[in-house]
């Protein structure tokens, strides 16, 4: 009896501690009043939250994290494009190490799953970078670097290669780069993907979405059978169904509202944690979250149309339960949070917006 009552006292100030998670905001600095990179705690219970500290950086547009280790891409031109990894500890920002991403614009990152390899694309510059992590999280010897050639059918966003997006995918093994100058979905194999000796395979396999659409971000269903493509240009959802090594095209919808005749700006894509439900962002004149069901063939239908009580829903994210849904609304500087329900998806404001200046990302 003893040893039990010690067990719970032991546990519960980790029970308390445990409403509030860590949560970071990446930011455009150039001609706004962000400091750089956001830290918060975010309260999983009530969906408040309180400004821990910031550490400055030059456009820290996108982040991701490895367990205590936060990376950040410096969307900077004329090659001054970079990507450094922090650690973060009670508050305290640490900064590691900074690489050049090689390429103009980096406008994303994303860690492989077994925390060995990260990558950047550089929106720009229409290539990508990959380099190898050290076990204690620095950024270590460069891997590969990837720049692509072409243009697409758009004269004034296609004129050249812009790579919007590199995922990794849930076991480890493959990379999806998405182009949206070329209007193109770049799937590389990882050779020895657990190994620190991780390699890029060549001669990806290539998938293609409509003319003129801009695939931007994707998202997958849980068993990785389906691909959500969001296209930027078009404000469309491409759906992609896997067949053994290939992926067939399966469904197209439009995120917007019907009888909507404004200027596009798709942005992000999620499925809910629980893999019932798919979102969009639409910026332009939308502002707008599509909220879609996820049948059993991975087929989509429209549940509803969210405004984002913002103008610019660039990038939201989920809490890691999917209770809540954040939006970081670039043009009007805050980020709202939603409470959702998981049966119906749907979305419901609480009423507690954040301000931040040129909110862009969000990650927990």
């Amino acid at each position: 009896m003893k040893k039990i009552i010690l067990f719970i006292l032991t546990c519960f100030p980790f029970f308390g501690w445990s409403q509030n998670i860590s949560m970071f905001v990446g930011t455009y600095t150039s001609n706004t009043e962000s400091k750089g990179i956001y830290a918060f705690d975010f309260n999983v219970k009530t969906g408040e939250i309180a400004l821990v500290s910031t550490t400055p950086l030059v456009d820290p547009s996108f982040l991701a994290r490895k367990d205590n280790i936060l990376y950040a891409v410096s969307e900077q031109g004329n090659n001054k494009g970079s990507l450094t990894a922090y650690s973060y500890n009670k508050g305290k920002f640490t900064i590691l190490n900074t690489v050049p991403t090689k390429g103009d614009a980096p406008c994303h990152v994303s860690v492989s799953p077994y925390k060995n390899l990260i990558t950047a694309s550089n929106y720009s510059g229409g290539s990508f970078v990959l380099y190898g992590l050290e076990p204690n999280g620095v950024i270590g010897n460069l891997k590969d670097f990837v720049q692509h050639e072409g243009k697409g059918v758009d004269k004034a966003r296609q004129e050249g290669p812009h790579v919007h997006s590199a995922f990794f995918s849930k076991k480890g093994n493959e990379l999806f780069v998405q182009d949206l100058g070329l209007d193109q979905i770049s799937i590389y194999k990882l050779i020895d993907p657990k190994s620190k000796d991780v390699k890029l395979g060549t001669d990806p396999a290539e998938v293609f979405s409509s003319a003129g659409g801009g695939p931007r971000h994707i998202a997958f269903d849980k068993k990785e059978k389906h691909m959500y493509v969001i296209l930027e240009m078009t404000a469309d959802i491409a759906v992609y169904k896997r067949d053994g090594q290939d992926w067939l095209f399966d469904q197209s919808v439009n995120i917007n509202p019907d009888g909507f005749t404004g200027k596009n700006g798709a942005a992000d894509i999620k499925v809910s944690p629980d893999g019932k439900f798919l979102y969009a962002s639409n910026r332009g004149d939308a502002n707008t979250i599509g909220i879609f069901a996820i049948a059993k063939d991975g087929k989509l239908t429209k549940v509803a149309n969210q405004s984002t009580s913002g103008k610019g829903p660039r990038n939201f994210n989920f809490s890691p339960d999917g209770k809540f849904l954040l939006v970081a609304n670039q043009t009007s500087n805050e980020i709202i949070t939603f409470s959702r329900d998981e049966k119906t998806g749907l979305l419901k404001e609480t009423g507690k917006p954040l301000r931040v200046p040129a909110p862009v990302c969000i990650i927990f």
